[in-house]
């Protein structure tokens, strides 16, 4: 893949970044427990003709350790998202565990950031993360990503 921007990647959280929650904040079902793919507005736009960097979602999914999720919908969902991206993503990374599992691949650690960035050869230091949270900023500090930008400042959203 032909980087513009070298080694570089832009890290981007799940729910609440690109895709729409639900009423009660959770990434939202069909009645068969399939997950319901809803790009935020903006999203598909401002991402489609980045199509030549690389591009890693990274998505804390407790929601699979507490029996809501099955860890395959999750990865069809994301397969999903790639899909209706124009399938522009180079990879993403899923935590399934709580917080209480002190694991180092849950954000606001940076473990699955590091270990795309050592999957995919990324400089880190010049890469960027985005998301709606302060975990998601955590994380790529934790990671040493150069810089965060706030979903809403991304995308644009008022």
């Amino acid at each position: 893949m032909v980087n513009p921007n070298g080694n570089a990647a832009l890290f981007l959280d799940l729910t609440g970044t690109l895709v729409r929650l639900n009423e009660n904040l959770e990434i939202p079902l069909d009645a068969n427990g399939n997950i319901v793919i809803e790009l935020l507005p903006g999203v598909a736009e401002k991402l489609r003709p980045m199509h030549d960097y690389l591009m890693f979602v990274v998505t804390n999914q407790s929601g699979i350790t507490r029996g809501r999720l099955k860890a395959e919908k999750v990865e069809a969902a994301l397969k999903d998202l790639d899909a209706q991206l124009g399938g522009i993503l180079s990879g993403w990374q899923i935590c399934p565990h709580t917080d209480a599992d002190n694991c180092e691949c849950r954000k606001p650690k940076g473990g699955m950031i590091t270990e795309l960035a050592d999957l995919y050869g990324v400089d880190l230091a010049s890469s960027t993360m985005v998301g709606d949270q302060e975990v998601d900023r955590l994380a790529g500090e934790a990671a040493g990503v150069a810089k965060f930008v706030a979903a809403k400042d991304f995308f644009g959203w008022e």
